[in-house]
Parts: C-alpha cells; sequence; structure tokens
C-alpha cells in the first residue's frame, strides 16, 4: 500500500501542478502602449488623452503608469494575474524598478494596481488601495471609466511629487507656505507704494511726469485680468485600434518601451 502511495502521489501532484498551468490566462503581448483598452471602456479620444498624459508623465520622470482593461479574468485571480503581467512586461525602468500597472477586469468587475519596488516609496499598499476605494471604486459604479483612470493617475503623479496626502488634499504645510508668500506680497507692495509716495508727493496723473510715477487718481486707473494659465507642452500619443489582434479595444500613450522593471506584490486591490 505504501509502495502504491509512494507511485500515487508524485502523478497526483504532478495533475494538479498541470492543470493549474493550464488554468492560467494568457498574458497579451506588449503592446508599446501606456493605456491598453482591451475591454473597450474608454472612447478613441479617451484614451488618446489618458495616453498623452501618461507619456509625458514618463517622459520627465522615467515613471511608467501603465492602464491595461480586459474583459475578463478566465476563471484567474485578479491579484495574481496583474502581477504576472507587470512583471511579464517589465514596467518601468530597469535602473528604478519605478513602474505602475492598474489592471481593469470588466466582466470580474475587479480593480488592481501593482507597484514595482521602486514606486513603492511614494505609493505604499495603503494608499494605493484608497485610491482605488476613494477615486476609482466611486467613478466607476457611475459608469464613469475614464474620470475613475484619469483622476487616480492624476492622484498618483502627485504622490510622486509629494502633493497627494490622505484623500487628495495637499498638506495643510502648502497652504501655511502659500499664506506667508502672500503676506510678504502686500508687505512689498505697501512699501513700494509707502516710497513712491515718500518719493513723488501725490499728484493725479498717471504716467512719468517730473522724473517720477504719480499713481494718479484711482478712478482712473485700469483694472486688473484675472488668473492666466499657461499649458503644459504637449506630449504625443494616438489612439490605435487593437481589434485585429484578437485582444480589442485601443492602445495610446506611445513611448520607448518598457525596460525591464520588477515587482514584489506590493500594492492593493478592490471591486465596483
Amino acid at each position: 500500500m505504501k509502495l502504491l502511495f509512494r507511485f500515487i502521489a508524485p502523478v497526483f501532484s504532478l495533475l494538479l501542478f498541470a492543470s493549474g498551468a493550464a488554468a492560467q490566462k494568457s498574458i497579451p503581448e506588449p503592446s508599446g502602449f501606456l493605456v491598453n483598452d482591451y475591454a473597450g471602456m474608454l472612447s478613441r479620444q479617451q484614451v488618446v488623452d489618458l495616453g498623452r498624459k501618461l507619456s509625458d508623465y514618463a517622459d520627465s520622470t522615467s515613471t511608467q503608469i501603465v492602464i491595461v482593461t480586459e474583459k475578463s479574468l478566465e476563471g484567474e485571480d485578479a491579484f495574481d494575474y496583474s502581477y504576472r503581467l507587470a512583471r511579464n512586461w517589465g514596467i518601468g525602468t530597469k535602473e528604478n524598478d519605478n513602474g505602475i500597472l492598474i489592471y481593469v477586469s470588466k466582466e470580474d468587475r475587479a480593480i488592481r494596481i501593482q507597484t514595482a519596488y521602486g514606486a513603492e516609496g511614494f505609493l505604499p499598499d495603503a494608499m494605493a488601495k484608497r485610491i482605488i476605494d476613494n477615486i476609482i471604486v466611486p467613478n466607476f459604479r457611475r459608469g464613469l471609466f475614464y474620470e475613475g483612470l484619469d483622476e487616480a493617475t492624476s492622484a498618483i503623479i502627485a504622490l510622486s511629487s509629494g502633493e497627494y496626502v490622505n484623500d487628495g488634499k495637499k498638506d495643510n504645510g502648502g497652504s501655511g507656505a502659500a499664506l506667508i508668500f502672500v503676506l510678504l506680497v502686500v508687505v512689498f507692495f505697501l512699501v513700494l507704494m509707502w516710497i513712491i509716495k515718500r518719493r513723488g508727493g501725490g499728484g493725479d496723473g498717471g504716467y512719468y511726469r517730473g522724473g517720477r510715477y504719480d499713481m494718479g487718481d484711482p478712478r482712473h486707473r485700469r483694472g486688473g485680468g484675472g488668473w492666466i494659465f499657461f499649458p503644459g507642452p504637449g506630449g504625443s500619443g494616438g489612439a490605435t485600434d487593437r481589434g485585429g489582434d484578437g485582444w480589442g479595444g485601443f492602445g495610446g500613450g506611445d513611448f520607448g518601451g518598457f525596460g525591464g522593471g520588477d515587482f514584489g506584490g506590493g500594492g492593493a486591490g478592490g471591486d465596483w
């Protein structure tokens, strides 16, 4: 009986391993895009916009944030599959291991964030979970897939520069610094007006007169303008139809390719 068991046990283990390997979902080849909407959850323009944003970020920081949506996990665990996908693609650079994968399975309603070693410093597991629960899930439940992914990537980008704290609000220290700056500006202009008044002695002009600038009658001054926003530089990244390769959807955010980043299982998950 023992002899029979010794023979059957290895065979049974081998069969279990083979069945487990056969059940694994196949991983698509790296597409060369940062946004890979295989599930067709985004419009073409949304893929372009997200791709351009992530491409610009990758160009300026070398940190690669990759989005992958698929129709189904085909029975595989969401964490295991997204981890294999992130490692197989080698998201991030080999030198810095600074890759991040946001994975979405449409039919399973599963969301996973996989974080490479080098990105765990600014995106720890607890913060990845908060981004999923507080940003992605509420938007996805309302059918706002683009908004969820756009806001989530913005939060991650802000985190990497130290601007994102807790629920997306900037640290109070930043507000204090801004208040000090405003006070300094006010003091500067008050001193400047005091100097002009002492040198000029008043007047009703509004132009250079007698070697001094006269502030003139307030009623003749021009009104001030509003805030001026300077847009950042545009990035590359169109949308390419991926329907021909059997995966469907679009890819956007063309870039130089993945650099062999490594993942250790950091990140978080959630469902909507």
